[in-house]
C-alpha cells in the first residue's frame, strides 16, 4: 500500500488521502471537484438509475399486458352472453353473385337502376374449405372436426330468398353452383322485380353442429338432423331454433368465381362489352355483427317455417 506522511508525521492511506483531497477541493483526476459536488453527483446518478429502472419496469409491464391482450383476442372472450367471441379469419364470410342479369348501358333508356355497364354471363361457383381438425382419424391424437356452413342468399333488393346449413368435414372442399344449389328454390315471388334474383349477396357463417345427428325415422328430418325443418343437414341448422353462436372454434375459407360482362367505355373501339371469368376470395367479416347474426337466423326460420319447402337451398353431394 502506498501512503503519504503528513506535516504532523502521520501516515495516510490512499483512501484517506482521497477524502482529504475532496474535502479541500483540490484537483482530482484532471478536474477540480469539491466533496459536496461529488456527493451531489452521486445522489443524482442514483436518482437517474432509479428512474431508468422504474421506466424499464413500466415498459416490461406494458409489453406483457399487450401480449396478454393479443392472446385473449386470438382465443376469444371467456365471458358469457355474447353471440360472437374473438375473431378468426373465415367466421363470417360474404360475397356477391351475378348470374343471368342482363347488361344495360349507363345513360341509355334501358339502363338498369340496380347497376349498368355490368351483367351476368352464367353460373357463379363458390368453393369452401374446412381447415379445422384432422382428415385422418387413424393417426395418434388426431380428431376430425365438422364445421357447418350456414348459408343465406339475398336478391339485389336485400330480401332473403334461400337458406340452408351444410356440413364440411376436415379438409373437405365443397363446391356450390349458385344457380343449382343456392337460387333454384327461391322462396319469394312478386315484389318490385317479380321475384327476379339474378344477382345479390350471400352470407356464409361458420359454426359448430347445433342439433343432434339422427337418421332415426320419426326422430329425424331425413337429412341427418333431429330437427323439424328441412334447411338442416347432418346437424347443421341455420335457423333460430335452436340457433347457434359464432366462436373461434370454427371457421371456413373460400372463393367465388364470377362469369361477368363489362361494357367498354363510351367512344372506344371496339364497342360492346368484354366477358370473362374472375375468381376472388370471399369477403371476410371476422366474427360478424351480432345483430346481423340474430337477423340471419330469425329470417331463415321464418322463410323455411311455413311448410312449403320453398326457400331451402341444397348442399352439394361430394
Amino acid at each position: 500500500m502506498i501512503s503519504r506522511v503528513t506535516s504532523g508525521g502521520q501516515r495516510l492511506s490512499g483512501l484517506q488521502r482521497e477524502n482529504q483531497t475532496l474535502a479541500k477541493g483540490e484537483t482530482y483526476l484532471g478536474g477540480k471537484m469539491s466533496f459536496h459536488t461529488r456527493r451531489k453527483n452521486r445522489v443524482r446518478n442514483h436518482t437517474i438509475k432509479g428512474l431508468a429502472l422504474a421506466a424499464g419496469a413500466i415498459l416490461v409491464a406494458f409489453a406483457l399486458s399487450a401480449s396478454a391482450n393479443a392472446s385473449t383476442l386470438r382465443r376469444g372472450s371467456t365471458g358469457g352472453g355474447a353471440a360472437v367471441t374473438g375473431a378468426l379469419p373465415g367466421q363470417a364470410l360474404w360475397t356477391y353473385y351475378e348470374t343471368t342479369e342482363d347488361l344495360t348501358y349507363c345513360g341509355s333508356t334501358t339502363s338498369d337502376s340496380d347497376g349498368c355497364d355490368v351483367g351476368g354471363n352464367g353460373d357463379n361457383i363458390i368453393r369452401l374449405i374446412n381447415p379445422n381438425g384432422a382428415a385422418n382419424n387413424n393417426l395418434a391424437g388426431a380428431k376430425s372436426q365438422t364445421v357447418c356452413a350456414m348459408i343465406y342468399v339475398f336478391d339485389d333488393d336485400e330480401e332473403m330468398g334461400e337458406c340452408c346449413g351444410c356440413p364440411l368435414s376436415s379438409a373437405q372442399l365443397a363446391t356450390y353452383s349458385v344457380e343449382f344449389n343456392l337460387t333454384s328454390n327461391w322462396g319469394l315471388t312478386g315484389g318490385p322485380e317479380g321475384g327476379d334474383h339474378a344477382n345479390g349477396a350471400i352470407a356464409i357463417i361458420a359454426a359448430a353442429q347445433n342439433v343432434p345427428v339422427s337418421f332415426v325415422p320419426g326422430l329425424s328430418n331425413g337429412q341427418g338432423c333431429a330437427s323439424a325443418d328441412f334447411a338442416c343437414n347432418l346437424g347443421c341448422d341455420p335457423t333460430n331454433n335452436p340457433g347457434y353462436s359464432v366462436t373461434t372454434g370454427s371457421n371456413l375459407l373460400g372463393s367465388v368465381t364470377h362469369n361477368q360482362l363489362v361494357a367498354h367505355a363510351p367512344g372506344t373501339s371496339p364497342t360492346g362489352f368484354t366477358s370473362g371469368l374472375t375468381e376472388i376470395g370471399l369477403f371476410d367479416d371476422a366474427g360478424g355483427d351480432p345483430t346481423n347474426l340474430i337477423y340471419l337466423q330469425t329470417q331463415c326460420g321464418a322463410l323455411v317455417g311455413n311448410g312449403s319447402l320453398g326457400g331451402i337451398c341444397n348442399c352439394p353431394i361430394e
